[in-house]
């Protein structure tokens, strides 16, 4: 199965200007994804679609293929994954006569992503019928929905309707459940390229991966905790 690796990385970011090309542990944010693409054995190419000049530079500086620019209409802050994904495909497929399978969105917000996570999440895709598989962490204690509420108005409604806490007073009745994390979504390309179905199909798996590799910088204080993990570790 051929996949190829998409890396959306725009110029804008209004929490944290130029995100995706600053600074961390001595690197721009990005070139820990371009790393662990690079130890990737499972990959069959990569790519980074950018609109912005910089970020095409710093890409290649750390032996990354940035091979177009992304049309502005397709950088806005409200533009979903969709569009951007399939003009990546469509561009490459197009361009370098190559057809592949699926895409594996690697956000270039989670630094601490590895070769190895991407190569398991690939081989699920290959030995599972699903139309997807996203990387999730198991979320536990306080984190856990059944333990949530929003105001309703201004009165705390369960978030998980018919839930009752006092069935789930101790974290460990509390049933085993995953949240997104954004290190790793994978998409075959026919389920892609339907734009009357959801983006991810019908049928998706699980790729479980630990918490601090799924780790994604969002904000400034993101950015700081990342920096200071890598710090510790040296």
């Amino acid at each position: 199965m051929k996949i190829l690796g998409i890396i959306p990385a725009r110029g804008g970011s209004k929490r944290v200007p130029r995100k995706n090309i600053k600074s961390l542990g001595g690197i721009p944010l990005i070139a820990h994804t371009l790393n662990a693409v690079a130890e990737s054995n499972l990959l069959f190419d990569c790519i980074v679609s950018t609109e912005d000049d910089e970020i095409v530079t710093v890409v290649k500086k750390y032996g990354g293929n940035a091979p177009f620019k992304r049309p502005t209409e397709l950088a806005g802050d409200q533009m979903g994954d969709r569009p951007v994904l399939i003009h990546a495909l469509e561009w490459y497929e197009k361009n370098t006569n190559e057809t592949v399978d699926a895409i594996c969105l690697l956000r270039p917000t989670s630094p601490f992503r590895s070769g190895a996570i991407i190569d398991r999440g690939i081989q699920k895709l290959i030995e599972s019928k699903a139309d997807s598989v996203r990387s999730m962490t198991k979320v536990e204690g306080v984190h856990h929905p059944y333990w949530m509420f929003k105001a309703d108005p201004g009165l705390a409604e369960a978030v998980v309707p018919g839930v009752s806490i006092d069935e789930y007073y101790q974290s460990q009745l509390l049933p085993t459940v995953f949240r997104l994390n954004g290190c790793v979504d994978l998409i075959r390309k026919d389920v892609l390229l339907n734009e009357e179905g959801p983006l991810y199909g019908e049928k998706m798996a699980i790729l479980e991966t630990p918490e601090k590799e799924s780790l994604d910088i969002d904000t400034l204080e993101d950015f700081e905790y990342c920096e200071w993990l890598i710090d510790r570790k040296h």
